[in-house]
């Protein structure tokens, strides 16, 4: 079943600023009105939106079944097990980051883990105190596993498929957190250099992973 979520307005990607203020670090341009060019690509995301809602709403495929509200993630080939909450979106647009650095945020506003879509994990990379949950995430190849579990035990397990790295004012968002007839699992983290003025990395790292069920499908 298609979801419409809310894109139009998630302008910067996870924050990335180690459990702190979320206005703490937003430089002067995220504190900014819209520019004219920020105005076009949201118009370019709600057309782009408004053409997969017409074109989802004519398939009677569902796997919403398969869904699930995710309680912890385990991505062995990094040792990574980590508890996940609920996070949304900051007033000045970004992705919510998660409280702790040993913990992951799943946006919550989006799709879930098992559905149709592009469900989003995030969690940082490091801390002034030393490297934090996704710290060897870039270090994940093509076939690893990633497995989400809700708080019943009921699992869904997702294969990494790639990894792309973008400049955090320059992401694909339609292709991060849009609509997809594949169940598919995104995690976010922060990459590149690490810029003191606004308080953040200048590049995300994101992980394109697929649902086991649908790396090869029947057909």
């Amino acid at each position: 079943m298609y979801k419409w979520i809310p894109l139009l307005f998630l302008c910067f990607l996870f924050a990335c600023s180690s459990a702190q203020d979320p206005d703490a670090n937003m430089d002067a341009e995220q504190k900014a009105a819209d520019t004219s060019k920020e105005a076009q690509e949201k118009e370019s995301l709600r057309k782009t939106y408004d053409s997969q809602k017409i074109n989802a709403s004519t398939t009677s495929e569902t796997t919403d079944e398969t869904a699930i509200t995710p309680n912890t993630v385990t991505i062995p080939a990094i040792d990574v097990k980590a508890d996940i909450e609920n996070v949304g979106r900051y007033a000045n647009g970004q992705m919510g980051e998660p409280g702790s650095v040993d913990g992951v945020g799943w946006y919550k506003d989006g799709y879930q883990p098992g559905a149709k879509g592009s469900a989003v994990l995030a969690g940082h990379v490091d801390s002034r105190t030393g490297p934090a949950v996704f710290y060897n995430l870039e270090d994940l190849q093509e076939g690893d596993e990633i497995i989400v579990t809700d708080d019943e035990g009921t699992e869904q397990t997702f294969i990494v498929q790639k990894s792309e790295a973008y400049d955090r004012k320059n992401a694909p968002l339609n292709k991060i957190f849009g609509f997809s007839y594949r169940r598919q699992l995104n995690l976010i983290t922060c990459t590149g250099e690490f810029n003191k003025e606004a308080g953040t990395h200048d590049e995300r790292l994101v992980v394109y992973a697929v649902h086991e069920d649908d790396v090869n499908p029947a057909g």
